[in-house]
């Protein structure tokens, strides 16, 4: 048999097999409305970065791409889940961890005084 047939024949059977698995794995997600949050919310479970852009650059009127991203990543919620946590939920981890990076956390200011509060003595030894 000729090496270029073998060859040949090893990469369809690779592709073949690649198919059959994936193929298992993969799951279909249809947006219940045609407004953008819904598209958004598809594009995050199975979309590219540049597929996300191009349906958060039709979100509002600012100009501003970071604020388009940082409204979907805080107010966004995909079957009740945080777009964020959706995206982890459903595989997707470049889409989520690029909408993370848009997240603004809770910050949490701590009186440490009256969390660590002991006793201090004050002698007048000079």
């Amino acid at each position: 048999m000729n090496f270029y047939k073998v060859k040949l024949m090893v990469v369809v059977f690779s592709l073949t097999t690649a198919n059959v698995a994936t193929a298992g794995n993969s799951r279909t997600y249809v947006a219940n409305d045609d407004s953008i949050e819904s598209k958004i919310c598809v594009a995050a479970a199975t979309g590219s970065k540049l597929n996300l852009n191009s349906k958060v650059k039709d979100l509002s009127t600012t100009k501003l791409m970071s604020t388009k991203y940082q409204i979907v990543a805080n107010n966004l919620n995909c079957n009740g889940i945080n777009i964020v946590h959706f995206a982890e939920m459903v595989g997707n981890i470049q889409i989520a961890n690029k909408l993370k990076s848009y997240r603004i956390e809770n910050v949490e200011i701590r009186d440490i005084a009256a969390i660590y509060n002991g006793n201090v003595a004050i002698s007048d030894s000079y």
